[in-house]
């Protein structure tokens, strides 16, 4: 379950996302792993940690989850399938952590939390929690992804619904899009979605998705490309929205800048594999 820009927004990686330079993200994996590392056992290390120090672990443990783990884990899997289950094992451990994290900060206003999460309870809930909403999901989305099928797990797909659904309800505009892009993969996750029905759906989420970025954000474009595009094996359409990233200034909008650069390098990887990626 790709979590569109989860994206994938990851502009809190090292230190500002408008002067890390391009080649320390692209050709140093490495130091950017090592970062989320150090971020995250600082952070654990306190014997106490406020709502703001939560969120920046929940977001930090999140961004580190999808961003590096989980683009590893898929990398590896074509040529070490034993190591890329490996990383994917990595992630869920830190997604479960999260999640135990998101569910903390918003439990201390909603002490019903759980009970709504089960669809036991109705709470209201403002504004203000809409960041949280979204980070919970991702926790959630990035634990089905790296489950690999876990049942477990992706029994939690309604829980994602909900929490995005009521994002969405009490700001759609956050984020510039971000919570379209996350119910675009929800979506397709969907079992009880499949032909025209699912490509409907993740359409609109898409649409509505760009018109909320202005077309910046190059995840997008990755995230149809892989799951619509490549699951009906329209070829044309998924070199075109490729191209398109390929071709995008990563520049012209700070906040998307560092999510764009990490999209445009997994676009090159998605065209170096077509000839696998596409039967005919």
């Amino acid at each position: 379950m790709p979590m569109g820009r989860i994206l994938i927004p990851l502009s809190v990686i090292l230190f500002c996302s408008s002067c890390v330079p391009r080649t320390l993200i692209v050709d140093h994996p490495k130091v950017v792993s090592l970062y989320f590392e150090k971020k995250i056992k600082s952070l654990e290390r306190k014997k106490s940690l406020s709502t703001e120090q939560k969120r920046l672990l929940l977001k930090t443990k999140v961004e580190y989850g999808f961003g590096v783990l989980l683009e590893e884990s898929d990398r590896i899997l074509d040529h070490d399938y034993n190591l890329g289950v490996k990383k994917s094992q990595e992630a869920h451990i830190v997604f479960s952590d999260a999640k135990k994290v998101g569910n903390s900060i918003l439990i201390i206003s909603y002490p019903k939390l759980d009970s709504w999460l089960s669809g036991e309870t109705d709470l209201q809930f403002k504004i203000n929690d809409v960041s949280d909403l979204y980070w919970l999901a991702a926790a959630y989305g990035g634990a089905i992804k790296s489950s690999r099928g876990n049942p477990f797990d992706v029994v939690n797909l309604p829980v994602v619904k909900k929490l995005l659904i009521t994002a969405i309800a009490l700001d759609p505009k956050w984020g510039k899009g971000a919570l379209y892009s996350a119910m675009m993969s929800y979506t397709s996750s969907r079992p009880d979605l499949f032909g025209d029905a699912l490509i409907d759906s993740v359409s609109s989420f898409y649409a509505k998705a760009l018109i909320a970025s202005d077309s910046l954000d190059a995840s997008l474009f990755v995230s149809y490309a892989e799951l619509i595009d490549k699951k009906f094996q329209d070829r044309d359409a998924f070199e075109q929205k490729l191209d398109i990233v390929l071709n995008m200034d990563v520049e012209k909008d700070k906040d998307f800048r560092l999510s764009n650069i990490i999209a445009q390098e997994r676009a090159k990887w998605l065209l170096s594999k077509t000839d696998e990626i596409f039967f005919e």
